[in-house]
């Protein structure tokens, strides 16, 4: 019965010392094993979060572009306005200029003088 323990006793200890050996001759390996996996998670999270940057970078150049096609138009429509109201504001000068003109030319030819034969066109006074 003492063999036998004996016997379990040392098949246990040979199976723990060869996982010992077998750990003593693999850490290194083991350690750039799992370095490597480390590196490979960081990477990739990495890869990841450029991605999701660059989508980001993407849609904010996009709204970007979108904006300055607003700002183009409203540009354009505030240009047309400007010019309608150049167009405008030469159109009244031109007309007022008109008036007086006119205005003075009346002076000139209206007859003060009640009764006068040289009225044009005549009326009552």
């Amino acid at each position: 019965m003492e063999e036998i323990i004996t016997m379990t006793i040392s098949v246990v200890i040979a199976l723990g010392g060869f996982e010992f050996i077998k750990w003593l001759f693999n850490r290194k390996s083991d350690s750039r094993v799992a370095e490597a996996n480390a590196d490979s998670v960081e990477l990739k999270n990495d890869v990841d979060e450029f991605h999701f940057l660059k989508e980001r970078i993407e849609f904010k150049d996009k709204q970007l572009i979108e904006k300055e096609e607003r700002f183009a138009k409203q540009n354009e429509y505030a240009m047309e306005l400007n010019r309608q109201l150049l167009e405008q504001t030469i159109e009244n000068g031109k007309l007022k200029a008109e008036i007086s003109e006119l205005k003075a030319e009346r002076s000139m030819k209206l007859c003060q003088v009640r009764n006068c034969t040289k009225r044009e066109p005549q009326s009552g006074y």
